[in-house]
């Protein structure tokens, strides 16, 4: 099973001389053309509430370096184990410690 990507964007056109807005995504859904940017917004940001949750071990901790939306999974991120630190506590690094 392949992914659906959503990419999300609001495109404008002028129309008998009056300008609508409509919301289109790369997963093939369209809005309905509207007469604001707002209310083609209103309809990307139901599109993206809709969308299924990501669980939160894979949902990606640094979105701008790892280029992924919050509505996504990361690859980067959703494969990493959780780091053991119980029985760590009283572990030293020797002389770089400041403790």
């Amino acid at each position: 099973m392949t992914a659906v990507r959503h990419r999300p964007k609001i495109t404008r056109r002028v129309e008998d001389g009056e300008k609508v807005y409509r919301f289109t995504c790369a997963c093939g859904l369209e809005g309905v053309e509207r007469a604001s940017r707002k209310m083609a917004a209103a309809d990307q940001a139901d599109h993206l509430a809709s969308l299924p949750k990501i669980p939160a071990d894979q949902q990606c901790r640094d979105p701008q370096r790892h280029r992924t939306r919050w509505w996504e999974r990361c690859p980067v991120c959703a494969d990493q184990l959780p780091l053991p630190l119980e029985g760590l506590e009283g572990v030293c690094c020797g002389d770089r410690c400041r403790a």
